[in-house]
Parts: structure tokens; C-alpha cells; sequence
């Protein structure tokens, strides 16, 4: 004979432990411009089942790439007010809301990933950028992956000079901006999202991303010239509301940043796979690889380094600068 909780609970008067668990579960939201194959976007599905598996389903994440949640300035905006959990995207979009992210957009600034990596987990980005982040209403949770860009256009870049007039697509970030013009280009910033079609209709030249967004993003087919410049190093990270993340439990941001450092970790397996064979894909595409003498673009990119003094603050650079080459 069932006891009176029994036939409660089978009413539907009161929460058996499965229930409750169900009522008390959190779906956290999480958006990105990428499309649904890049590696960020492979991470952060690995992330989603790792903080599944670890809260036992009381605390989840659901992906959205591909701009559903917003255009990118949008949903940074989102995240800041609270409305948005959370954003995986370039640390240069940043910019916008912490000046000082603008650091790590110093042309050439480091050599490898490695190299950044050593700058980005150590204690000059704690403080100046993580910190500094918190205060404007974003929870860097883990910087995520690091990558180096050229640029891309409908035709041949051979040289700087090349460059002189074109409409580059750049992200709409002073140090980008200063760059491109800097190189005699005609910076054109614009959200992720529409530059397939621009550069389809003719309303820009170019763009510039790393080897494997080229790919997985489809610009190649319509801007079939890639010109190696390693211009600059791209940092995207997975930034959280600090509004929602300092109203989660301590055992919730535990699980969190568990979870993410094992969304990173399946990023970085899956980008060093893409970059072995990104280049090789893209010859085998018919693209036309160039390799253009970097000694100018060097030379043009340090010329921004005063202008970024002037924007981020003397000591900045330098204390970047310094920490970079230890």
C-alpha cells in the first residue's frame, strides 16, 4: 500500500529529489560569433558537458554560435548588463569596454603562443586586464585560445604597397584601425557576421583572421588571396557576467572554472590539429598563398606602438612589452 507522501508526491503536491533537482537546475547562456565548427565553439560544447557532469545536471550551458544571440557588440553589451550569461569571443572586442585590452593588440607583440600564454595566465594580466575587467562588469573566466592572423583579399598582396586604398575589414579596435592605416589600407570595422557577404558584393577588399576562421567561415570562397603577415595575435576568451557569476554559489564558480579550463584544453588539441593541415586546405582550395617581405609591416606596426602609449598609458606598454619577452 503506497504511504500518503507517495500518493502525494504521484499527485503532483509535492517535489520528489528528482523534481527538485529539475526546479533548482540553471541553464546558463552563452553566445558566440563563430560558426559551429571552430575549434571555440568545439570547446565550448566539451565545456558544457564537463560542468553538466560535474554540478549532475544542476548546472548547464547551452551554446549559441554563429551570432544567434546578437552581432558581437551586441551581446558583450548583453553580458555587461547581466542579460546575457555569458560570451566567447576575440579579447579585442573588449576593447570597447576596458581600454586596456588594447595592450594585447600591440602588433608583434609576442612570437608564439606560448609566449602568450606565459603573458596571459601570469600576473601583470591579472592584474591590469582581469581585474581591471571585474570593475566594468566582466568575469574573465579563462583566456582561451591564441591565434595569429593575415589578411585575406580578392586580389594578390604582395607587398605593402598592395595594401594602399583597400577596404580591410578589421575589428572596431583602435589598435586594428591604427594598423591597417598605418599599412596604407582603408580599415572598414564591421561585425563578424556580415563580411562574407561584403566581400561577395565588393563592399570591402579584404579581412584578416587566422588561417583556420578563413576556412571554417568560408571566406576563402570569396576572397581567394591569403597574404602571411602574422600582423597580430588574436586572444579569444570566455568571459562571463560578473553581475550572474557573483550570483552563483561558490561550489557553481568552481565547477565553472573547472569546466572551462576543459573547454580550453579541447580548443588548443583542436587548433593545433587545424593549423597543421590549414594551410595545405587552403593551397588545396585554390587559394593563392603569398608571403610578402614582413620587414615593413613590422616597421608600420611599431609606429602605432606611440599611438597606443598615448591611448593605454606609457607604463602599460612598457610593463606588456617587458613581460612578453621574459
Amino acid at each position: 500500500m503506497m504511504s500518503r507522501r507517495t500518493l502525494l508526491a504521484a499527485a503532483g503536491l509535492i517535489a520528489t529529489p528528482a523534481v527538485l533537482r529539475a526546479q533548482d537546475a540553471r541553464t546558463l547562456r552563452i553566445g558566440s560569433a563563430l560558426d559551429p565548427q571552430h575549434p571555440i565553439i568545439i570547446g565550448a560544447r566539451r565545456m558544457a558537458d564537463r560542468l553538466e557532469e560535474l554540478s549532475g545536471g544542476r548546472l548547464k550551458a547551452a551554446i549559441f554560435p554563429s551570432s544567434q544571440l546578437g552581432a558581437q557588440r551586441e551581446m558583450w553589451q548583453n553580458v555587461q548588463a547581466g542579460v546575457l550569461d555569458g560570451v566567447i569571443d576575440a579579447s579585442a572586442n573588449m576593447v570597447n569596454f576596458v581600454g586596456q585590452f588594447g595592450v594585447l593588440d600591440l602588433p608583434y607583440l609576442v612570437p608564439d603562443s606560448a609566449a602568450a600564454f606565459r603573458l596571459l595566465d601570469g600576473p601583470v594580466a591579472e592584474t591590469e586586464l582581469v581585474n581591471r575587467a571585474a570593475g566594468s562588469g566582466f568575469r574573465v573566466v579563462n583566456f582561451w585560445e591564441v591565434t595569429f592572423r593575415n589578411i585575406y583579399t580578392r586580389r594578390p598582396v604582395n607587398q605593402m604597397a598592395d595594401l594602399r586604398g583597400l577596404k580591410i575589414r578589421v575589428i572596431p579596435n583602435p589598435s586594428f584601425i591604427a594598423l591597417f592605416r598605418a599599412l596604407g589600407a582603408a580599415p572598414t570595422p564591421m561585425a563578424f557576421g556580415e563580411i562574407y557577404t561584403a566581400l561577395q558584393q565588393g563592399v570591402i577588399d579584404g579581412a584578416e583572421n587566422d588561417n583556420v576562421t578563413y576556412l571554417s567561415s568560408r571566406h576563402a570562397e570569396v576572397a581567394r588571396n591569403l597574404a602571411i603577415t602574422n600582423h597580430m595575435m588574436l586572444v579569444n576568451t570566455f568571459v562571463m557576467s560578473e553581475r550572474q557569476f557573483t550570483r552563483l554559489s561558490a561550489d557553481q564558480r568552481g565547477w565553472i572554472r573547472e569546466a572551462s579550463l576543459v573547454g580550453r584544453a579541447a580548443v588548443t588539441a583542436e587548433r593545433e590539429g587545424r593549423e597543421q593541415r590549414a594551410l595545405a586546405d587552403i593551397a588545396a582550395a585554390g587559394v593563392t598563398i603569398t608571403r610578402p617581405d614582413l620587414a615593413p609591416f613590422i616597421e608600420a606596426g611599431r609606429r602605432t606602438y606611440e599611438q597606443s602609449e598615448e591611448r593605454l598609458g606609457r607604463d602599460l606598454v612598457a610593463r606588456f612589452a617587458a613581460a612578453a619577452r621574459a
